[in-house]
């Protein structure tokens, strides 16, 4: 028997057997199958559920401690390049010779561009070089005292500019010029600029980031979820007046921490049961100022929680997959076994598949080759064996002609008597010629058959041969039908020629026997 198929034919009628897939045939191992699948399903929502649930608690502070240190690390970042970048300009500047004040102011001012608002030069005698606005603001913000603070560079704190209508920043940094004489140079920025900077997408409606003065504890919202409150000042104390009570102590401890001008400190607590981790990292050349980044900790997990939700919808369109594939294997089981429960898989014979077997196991190795060939053989003369040697001959006659066709397309295709004297056969093919070269091969097999008979007539002197008609898949036909048509059109031809031939089917009938 065909080894790749027969192993295909045995499975199918294994399947006839209670204890291999039950489910495919139906009744109450199917419908046990489904509410095996379903509590399987269950069970694995409720564990995921669980596992989710737990990571969530357990990894949320941390988390939220993270994050707070990483946007705190990026604030802290963008202030120190706005620091280098002022201080950078101010030593180019004292590196070159200007023959007066307003020399250095012209040249300063090509620097105002971008972000950068106001730039402006304060000479020895502290003359400021200056718009009259700015000049203003000085005044009122007491800008000039922070100036003298630059060693070498100091920064204000955050202020509303009286032109732009905006917060801004002021930079200074301490300027050498002329004969050694001494000045500062200060550059203004967009206040906007570094919540540009705090800003992030993920999170976007739940973090909050602030600049606090840790003496007077008044703070600067750089991000939160209001976003018109960005820019605006309040006082943390006011601000944490509702804080649990049981956290209080936790935040006096922290806010003592920015006092005594630890570096860095974190603390959580709760507000209206909504916990919060809140983190302060100091601003190095902003004295007593901190960039303060707070966070709830349910914005982790309502991230975490639309992950899960996504994952739940995935199983369940998987549940519903799985239930549709099993429901169908059910159908076309069921429908396969009432075919194949009738089916006697092999000629009885020759061993080969049988002509409904065939067909069968054809289409479906149509499906899933590119490129096959259909042979139609006819032993010649097959009537004549039976009838001058006997039927026991013939029979033996028969076994012989399939186990050539079987040697030759065992491990290729499929072999089977199609009725009487008549073989099919479908094999996978390489090309024309090399299916040519075997079909010589079986010709050459074929003529050495030597019958064995207990008839008086002579045996030996009657060669046996065989006609046979080719047809190509899908280059003449694209089913079994169409190519079996094709196949004996060629077949006829060839009987019609002499017999003992085989001839590959043509449109226009042309081509002869070979």
């Amino acid at each position: 028997m065909i080894r790749k198929y027969r192993k295909y034919w045995k499975t199918t009628k294994r399947m006839n057997n209670k204890n291999e897939l039950n489910f495919i045939k139906g009744g109450r191992s199917f419908y046990t199958t489904i509410i095996l699948c379903l509590l399987v399903f269950f069970i694995a929502v409720a564990v995921l559920i669980a596992a989710f649930n737990s990571l969530m608690l357990s990894h949320d502070e941390k988390l939220s401690n993270e994050i707070c240190n990483l946007v705190s690390e990026k604030m802290n970042s963008a202030i120190l390049f706005m620091t280098d970048s002022v201080n950078n300009v101010s030593s180019v500047l004292s590196a070159q010779d200007f023959d007066s004040p307003e020399e250095i102011y012209d040249v300063l001012k090509t620097y105002k561009k971008g972000n950068i608002v106001s730039v402006g030069f304060i000479d020895e005698e502290d003359k400021m070089y200056l718009s009259e606005t700015e000049a203003m603001e000085f005044e009122k913000w007491n800008l000039l005292d922070t100036a003298k603070k630059a060693d070498p560079v100091s920064i204000s704190f955050p202020y509303r500019s009286t032109k732009l209508g905006q917060p801004v920043i002021s930079f200074f940094a301490k300027f050498d010029y002329g004969d050694s004489k001494h000045g500062y140079m200060f550059m203004t920025y967009l206040f906007s600029t570094l919540q540009d900077v705090a800003e992030t997408d993920s999170l976007s409606n739940e973090i909050e980031i602030w600049l606090m003065d840790a003496k007077s504890a008044n703070i600067i919202q750089c991000v939160g979820y209001d976003s018109h409150a960005s820019g605006s000042w309040a006082n943390a104390y006011l601000a944490m007046s509702n804080i649990d009570s049981t956290d209080k102590d936790s935040y006096d401890e922290w806010y003592a921490k920015m006092l005594n001008g630890e570096p860095s400190a974190t603390v959580s607590y709760g507000i209206n049961g909504t916990y919060y981790s809140q983190c302060c990292s100091a601003i190095e050349y902003m004295q007593g100022w901190y960039v303060v980044v707070r966070i709830p900790g349910n914005a982790l997990s309502a991230t975490m929680s639309t992950f899960r939700n996504y994952v739940l919808r995935f199983l369940v369109v998987l549940l519903g997959v799985v239930i549709i594939l099993i429901s169908l294997l059910y159908i076309s089981g069921k429908r396969e076994n009432n075919i194949l429960s009738q089916l006697s898989i092999n000629d009885p014979l020759t061993g080969v598949l049988n002509r409904r077997a065939f067909d069968l196991a054809a289409d479906k190795m149509l499906d899933e080759t590119k490129e096959s060939a259909f042979m139609f053989f006819d032993i010649d003369y097959f009537k004549q064996v039976n009838d001058t040697f006997g039927h026991d001959t013939g029979d033996k006659l028969l076994k012989e002609f399939s186990g050539i066709l079987k040697k030759y397309f065992a491990e290729t295709g499929l072999v089977s008597r199609f009725g009487g004297d008549e073989f099919v056969v479908l094999t996978k093919t390489e090309s024309v010629e090399t299916l040519n070269d075997k079909l010589k091969q079986i010709t050459e097999d074929v003529h050495s058959i030597r019958l064995d008979s207990d008839s008086k007539a002579d045996s030996g002197d009657f060669m046996i041969s065989f006609s046979a008609g080719v047809a190509a898949y899908p280059k003449h036909a694209d089913s079994i039908e169409e190519l079996q048509k094709c196949a004996d059109i060629a077949l006829y031809t060839v009987k019609e020629s002499g017999r003992n031939a085989y001839l590959w089917y043509s449109p226009a009938y042309m081509k002869k026997p070979v």
